[in-house]
């Protein structure tokens, strides 16, 4: 929250040949990047001469790499600007940004960034400044992703006046400081960081500086009456979002948790994991990997409405697909991507696994009273494989091929996979899936003989592959299960042809 740019602030800033940046904990903030320089404009009523000699004393201390270079004003440390006395500040940087900026942010985890960076950077600060370090988001530049304190000494809160003249200053107060009573073990620095965290995730209310004093008195700044938050539905869902939010209002509560520099850094940890978590595929696959598929997908399903994208709708589609055993859903998500984009072809290969790999399709389709989903199904199946490129049509010549005998499309399944089986005039032997796929075409067309050869080069090809070690043990024992399979049914074939 920062006061709207007035009158009074356009006639500095041309006065200055700066632009307004934002409320500080003392005075308001400028910046000319262009000339190296931030501002910071105190009425001068509100600084003693001992204050002016201590900011007289930070020209000259020995420069930090964490703090911003206080420097002389050339035009004068004291200035009148539309018709106001101001103590000025200068600091020497080309920021170009502070913290309020970054917290203005509409993308969450990029400001949840900027704010975490702070905190690991708060206890350097307050070291170098003092025990009554407080720092308003303006008070902090960012040089690139690297925050930068502009530094003051650690004189404690401004007068009520000044406090009232900003709300901002009135949000970032702690509950004691509002009340008028000392913060005992609460440190108002890190209080004020942990305000500007809790922005990240929820905006201030828009009261007027009564009622918002009251509000902070009380800690209750982001209590309801709820508000629109500032995430999305599905990410305020999200575990470690919701942890750290808990944590940081413990930070802003009325006690206050007493928070030394380890406890800082493990808060700020915090910060990075929720922020991680605030990327809808590390949320959902998460919650996969945590043996909740289920929750996986339908946080999938939430997260696609303010995001859709191709990869996340492919990863639902994987996890319904492979870990819920629902072809049907995983095909809906499919489909939802290649409209998404149709130049990709990761959505038209799980396409054809799904349809060609998934028994359980297959027997939904025998139900079909019209048979209008298996001929849909079998379109989609034809349009994915035709809008793969050649390449990768050869790796996907086995799911094809399951589709067509699935669909009971035999005599085409067996030129398919004659085809694919055969680079000119060589015989991709080693091409197990493809080879039992073919004698399945044979074996449904009553071809038995055709079907008994195949069975044996498959057989013979499994005893070579496993003597000479040239495929994965598992990926063997993979086929000869499917090849067992197979003889029986051809097996059972001949009998019952022999007894007929």
């Amino acid at each position: 929250m920062t006061t709207a740019v007035g009158e009074r602030t356009r006639a500095i800033e041309d006065e200055l040949g700066a632009e307004y940046a934002g409320t500080g904990w003392w005075g308001s903030l400028y910046r000319a990047p262009r000339r190296r320089r931030w501002y910071r404009l105190i009425p001068v009523e509100e600084v003693s001469g001992e204050q002016r000699a201590e900011l007289l004393a930070w020209q000259t201390r020995p420069r930090r790499p964490d703090l911003v270079p206080v420097v002389r004003e050339e035009r004068g440390e004291q200035r009148q600007l539309a018709d106001r006395w101001f103590q000025i500040v200068s600091y020497e940087t080309d920021a170009g940004r502070s913290l309020s900026d970054a917290v203005a942010e509409p993308e969450p985890a990029h400001r949840v960034a900027s704010v975490t960076a702070a905190l690991r950077a708060f206890p350097g600060w307050r070291a170098a400044v003092g025990a009554g370090l407080v720092a308003l988001p303006a008070d902090i530049v960012l040089a690139g992703r690297r925050p930068l304190l502009l530094p003051l000494p650690a004189w404690g809160s401004p007068s009520l006046t000044e406090v009232f003249a900003e709300p901002e200053r009135i949000a970032h107060l702690t509950p004691q400081g509002a009340r008028g009573l000392p913060a005992e073990d609460r440190d108002p620095g890190l209080h004020s960081l942990g305000v500007a965290a809790l922005r990240c995730f929820e905006p201030l209310p828009d009261d007027g500086p009564e009622r918002l004093l009251q509000r902070v008195a009380c800690a209750d700044l982001f209590a309801p009456p709820r508000r629109e938050g500032r995430l999305a539905s599905w990410m305020r869902r999200v575990e470690p979002v919701q942890a750290v939010r808990d944590e940081l209002r413990e930070l802003t509560g009325p006690r206050g948790a007493v928070f030394g520099d380890e406890e800082v850094q493990r808060l700020a940890d915090a910060l990075d994991r929720a922020r991680h978590a605030m990327d809808p595929l590390t949320a959902v696959r998460a919650l996969r990997d945590a043996g909740e598929p289920r929750r996986a997908v339908a946080l999938a399903h939430a997260a696609l409405v303010d995001r859709p994208g191709y990869p996340l709708l492919l990863l639902a589609a994987e996890i319904a697909h492979r870990d819920l055993g629902e072809p049907l859903e995983a095909l809906s998500l499919l489909e939802r991507a290649v409209q998404t984009d149709p130049e990709r072809t990761e959505a038209y290969a799980a396409q054809l696994s799904v349809i060609g790999g998934w028994a359980a399709v297959r027997v939904r389709l025998a139900g079909a009273t019209d048979g209008s989903y298996a001929r849909r199904l079998q379109a989609t199946a034809r349009a994915a494989f035709g809008r793969l490129p050649h390449e990768q049509r050869r790796e996907h010549a086995h799911e094809m091929a399951s589709c067509l005998l699935g669909q009971g499309e035999l005599a085409e399944a067996n030129a398919f996979a004659h085809q694919w089986l055969h680079d000119g005039t060589t015989l991709m032997w080693w091409r197990f899936d493809l080879m039992l796929d073919y004698g399945e075409s044979f074996l449904g067309l009553g071809h038995l003989d055709a079907a008994a050869q195949i069975s044996e080069q498959v057989r013979a090809g499994l005893r070579r592959v496993r003597e000479t070690g040239g495929m994965d043990r598992g990926e063997v024992h993979e086929h000869g299960m499917r090849l067992a399979d197979f003889d029986l049914r051809l097996h059972e074939a001949r009998h019952g042809k022999a007894r007929a």
